[in-house]
């Protein structure tokens, strides 16, 4: 059953990006990312409507502060996927656990080990290769554009802020909760800065295809609802690391949906440059642990 939750967690964590670029043909960047949010917080609302009763102002205000990374994150990415290709998005994601950890580290004062030094050099290095093929070869089809790079970054950087926040918040709030909040305020920040999306007058809905619909849907029901939930239930019945390994096939499901349906491109340069960053993504985070294990299995 594990195994079977794992796989589908993945799959359906590799269809996310390509989904979301897709369905950006059809919607304004802000406007998608207003109407993913709403849709999906009233999908959740009922199952969230006992917790939301017994919440104080102090900690809505908390919760809110909180999930304004949370929006930050899909914000960024949303922009930056689509001047990017989605492996490279997908691989600047990659390094999550070991940003957070650097994060932890500035603000925390908590201890950095010899294996996350070494796989933070071995990941910038990659990421150096990969920023290089980006600003020179100007290889579109591969590397997408700098500005989009930087986007998806600040994205990950929003994200990983968000994770060591939603540490303290975790331990006080049910997930569900939490998911709901992140949900509202992501619409609320969106509705915000839509006027943005307006500046050359209102988009047609007229104009809105069944693709672009039931994209949108897809993107709702199995990004933002299903594969969070599936994630939860292996965290809960496995262990935080082997739901961490999710990030591995994720990222080479994105890879290969980018190739067959964007028309994406493997080049030497990107695939030593993300090999690097798989290799020292891998020893930041999950080497330790295998030794660790390794050692209690003799």
């Amino acid at each position: 059953m594990s195994l079977l939750v794992f796989l589908l967690t993945s799959l359906i964590g590799g269809i996310g990006s390509p989904l979301i670029k897709f369905t950006l043909d059809y919607f304004p960047t802000i406007t998608f990312v207003a109407l993913r949010a709403i849709l999906a917080a009233l999908l959740i609302l009922p199952f969230v409507c006992k917790g939301l009763f017994r919440l104080k102002t102090k900690q809505i205000k908390y919760l809110f502060y909180a999930n304004a990374l949370f929006a930050g994150n899909w914000l960024f990415f949303a922009m930056g996927i689509q001047k990017t290709t989605i492996m490279m998005g997908q691989i600047i994601y990659l390094p999550t656990a070991l940003i957070v950890a650097i994060i932890a580290y500035i603000f925390l004062k908590e201890k950095l080990t010899k294996d996350q030094i070494f796989g933070l050099f071995i990941t910038l290095l990659g990421f150096l290769m990969l920023t290089y093929g980006s600003v020179v070869s100007q290889d579109v089809l591969s590397f997408g554009t700098l500005a989009g790079n930087l986007l998806v970054v600040a994205g990950l950087l929003a994200w990983s802020f968000y994770t060591v926040v939603s540490r303290k918040i975790s331990s006080i709030y049910d997930p569900q909760v939490i998911t709901f909040f992140n949900f509202a305020v992501t619409a609320l920040i969106a509705l915000i800065l839509i006027p943005v999306d307006f500046r050359n007058g209102l988009p047609g809905l007229s104009e809105l295809t069944t693709s672009a619909i039931f994209s949108l849907l897809s993107v709702v029901l199995f990004s933002s609802i299903l594969f969070f939930f599936l994630y939860q239930w292996l965290i809960k019945h496995t262990s935080a690391f082997i739901s961490s390994l999710v990030l591995y096939p994720v990222t080479i499901f994105a890879s290969l949906a980018g190739i067959i349906f964007f028309n994406e491109t493997l080049t030497l340069n990107f695939i030593f440059g993300g090999l690097l960053v798989f290799a020292g993504v891998f020893i930041a985070t999950s080497h330790q642990y295998i030794k660790t294990n390794f050692k209690h299995a003799d």
